[in-house]
């Protein structure tokens, strides 16, 4: 199988529930990839880095923007998915119930999910629903990789801490540093998720 060089994307659209409708019209066989974390994280950020668009996810300077779930065709071939932040204790707790719905939905009715990227920020420790999140997939043997963003803003010596951390919750999870003004971050994750995609 030919690699996933992330050098085309589109935005496919938006749903409040993981239905099959939309991904219907776009080839529902395509395998997934789903980012999920905290709000304010930077899952949009990344989306863009990674796929080399500026603006193909939108940014917000406020937490707690995104409440739908996202989804982008990847090299007409792969699917990107960008969950609803969690964790934002200014929304209604019916929005966060409502969100932690979608969220469990998604990872329990699509077949097609493949690999998760868990997103902690680098400043920050592992909040309850990064750990639900974890062990769900490891029952569920999904693979995942926890992305530690914003990696440009802590030093070295707080990265053996985090990588100690990661082996706490799941020491067979990859990890990774992710820093948007580092190109090399982008490339070691294309080759992680070629990794997990493709069959050996």
């Amino acid at each position: 199988m030919k690699k996933f060089s992330f050098d085309s994307a589109k935005f496919l659209g938006s749903m409040l529930k993981p239905t099959d409708q939309l991904l219907d019209m776009h080839g529902n066989e395509m395998p997934e990839i789903a980012l999920v974390g905290r709000s304010n994280v930077g899952k949009s950020s990344l989306i863009n880095h990674l796929l080399s668009l500026k603006k193909l996810a939108f940014v917000s300077s406020k937490p707690g923007k995104t409440v739908t779930l996202n989804f982008f065709k990847v090299d007409e071939r792969l699917i990107l998915v960008d969950l609803p932040g969690y964790g934002f204790a200014k929304r209604s707790h019916e929005d966060q119930a409502s969100w932690g719905k979608s969220i469990h939905d998604y990872f329990t009715k699509r077949k097609s999910l493949k690999v998760i990227l868990l997103l902690v920020d680098s400043r920050r420790e592992f909040c309850e629903e990064d750990k639900q999140i974890a062990l769900w997939a490891e029952h569920h043997q999904k693979s995942v990789v926890i992305v530690f963003t914003k990696s440009d803003t802590i030093k070295e010596g707080e990265k053996k801490a985090l990588q100690a951390k990661a082996h706490s919750l799941n020491p067979s999870f990859p990890t990774m540093y992710y820093s948007i003004k580092d190109g090399k971050s982008r490339d070691f994750l294309i080759t992680t998720l070629n990794h997990l995609l493709i069959p050996s």
